[in-house]
């Protein structure tokens, strides 16, 4: 029978304010625990909210390679002044004028990536209203189109900044992926901790009532046989002792148990008032998993890789700005179109006329103190400290996925030797009890063999713990199912 999973009724019988057999009960495996901390859980909520974040970060840095569509102007505007005009010949008059004027435009734009140039269409239109000018007093209009007109815009040896957004952008994507299903990993780990914390909680508070009244009994019996001036008095206070640190040792196990139950519950995201109960893997699965292929996984399915080569690039992306930006630098516009004006309306758009325009302005640094200088000595420090600093990390990275694996294979062992210790312990403590109670033994040696007995019960827990905390840890280093030989991947739409 395995001795592991007794029901808590006998707690129910000690404490019933514990109430571990509510209505509303759930008895979870370790697979079922960490399936449901992947569905309820605030970490994997916060998880799947970060990843869609990452998403629409690249989708508006997709956005940033498409043409846009654009429509401004200005809402009709009222303007009433009394203003100085020159007449003809030569004097000056201040008149009352008043006027308004507007204008809406519509133009397509699109970004140049590789010159980090922009390209624009655009076609437009304004209208001019002068109140109280015409021959009777009438208002006068006056219209301006512009039914198409190309611009192109183009920074010369500048900082393209569009450019280097196109290899961190993506790669930044690829990285919040890969991390999304770290996470979910990362909680499968601490579902994983949380999960034998409970059990250890539990088999506790086991081992502790079964002490309480297993201590009991050895006290009666001990204070009968004192009675008779069979034993000496130290052996009776020696149980008597025994029995009250056993009663202590419940009361602060049932703290414990209560404490990690309502950690495991809000880990998983389970209601406060549903009553939860674990039980224990039934076995450790034996895995061979080869070093030289653990650490291949890893490099090529952890997100540590990537950020490694998002890093690197940074580096030289600060590094390039630094330079750009304390040379010699020049930006060119350039404009082609129609444009026209006319009082009236129904004529604006009739023989257009040509409309050029052509710029081209300069910035060259003569002095400044070496500040450029400075600049780009310390973006080149900051790249070859990067550099090695990378250089390292990839190393301790390997390390540490090189000692996961080789500390891996060796739990298996401790697992199956725990077993058997606790096996022995228990048969040890059940000839113990049997010899104590036919006088063949003292009652020291009879709690010798119970200390045993609760020791190697708890060490048989705290192996397998070890064992599928690290098998989960192996897991979210290679992002590799190792017993159904398969990537771990996710839903990521």
């Amino acid at each position: 029978m395995n001795k592991f999973y007794p029901a808590f009724l006998i707690l129910v019988f000690i404490v019933g304010s514990f109430n571990l057999h509510a209505q509303d009960q759930q008895t979870l495996t370790l697979e079922e625990s960490i399936e449901i901390a992947k569905q309820n859980s605030p970490l994997s909520r916060a998880a799947n909210f970060a990843l869609i974040s990452s998403k629409w970060r690249y989708k508006s840095f997709q956005a940033d390679l498409l043409p846009s569509l654009d429509l401004d102007g200005d809402v009709p505007g009222f303007n009433r002044a009394i203003t100085s005009n020159r007449l003809d010949d030569g004097s000056t008059v201040y008149q009352e004028e008043s006027q308004s004027q507007s204008s809406v435009n519509l133009s397509i734009n699109q970004n140049i990536m590789p010159t980090g140039g922009r390209l624009s269409l655009s076609s437009g239109i304004n209208r001019l209203i002068l109140f109280d000018r015409g021959v009777d007093g009438e208002n006068v209009y006056f219209w301006q189109s512009t039914p198409l007109v190309a611009t192109y815009f183009q920074p010369l040896f500048q900082f393209n900044s569009l450019k280097w957004r196109n290899k961190t952008e993506p790669l930044r994507y690829q990285i919040a992926q890969k991390q999304y299903v770290e996470d979910m990993e990362d909680l499968a780990f601490n579902t994983t901790q949380s999960f034998f914390d409970f059990l250890l909680a539990k088999i506790n508070v086991e081992v502790a009532e079964f002490n309480v009244t297993v201590n009991d009994s050895i006290y009666n019996i001990s204070r009968g046989r004192y009675q008779v001036g069979s034993i000496a008095e130290n052996d009776l206070l020696q149980s008597e002792l025994a029995l009250r640190n056993a009663e202590n040792s419940l009361t602060t196990s049932l703290l414990n148990f209560e404490r990690a139950e309502e950690n495991f519950k809000a880990l998983l995201g389970i209601p406060d008032e549903t009553q939860v109960n674990v039980n224990a893997p039934e076995e450790a699965p034996e895995l061979n998993i080869d070093v030289d292929r653990a650490l291949q996984l890893a490099r090529e399915n952890n997100s540590t890789s990537l950020e490694f080569e998002l890093n690197e690039i940074q580096a030289n992306q600060a590094y390039d700005q630094a330079r750009k930006e304390a040379g010699f630098s020049a930006t060119l516009q350039a404009s082609y179109g129609l444009n026209q004006t006319s009082e009236d309306f129904d004529q604006l758009y009739n023989d257009p006329q040509n409309r050029q325009f052509f710029t081209l302005g300069f910035q060259v640094p003569i002095f400044n103190w070496g500040k450029n200088t400075a600049e780009i000595q310390a973006a080149r420090n900051q790249q070859a400290a990067t550099a090695n600093t990378i250089a390292y990390q990839k190393l301790q990275f390997d390390l540490n996925v090189r000692s996961t694996v080789r500390e891996f294979s060796q739990l298996r062992d401790q697992v199956e030797l725990a077993k058997v210790s606790d096996e022995i312990a228990d048969r040890r403590y059940n000839v113990a009890q049997n010899r104590y109670l036919i006088g063949k033994i003292d009652v020291t040696n009879l709690f010798i063999a119970q200390n045993e007995k609760d020791s190697a019960r708890r060490s048989y827990v705290q192996a397998l713990r070890n064992y599928w905390t690290g098998y989960y840890n192996l897991r979210r280093l290679t992002l590799f199912d190792f017993e159904n030989n398969q990537p771990i991947t996710a839903d990521l739409d």
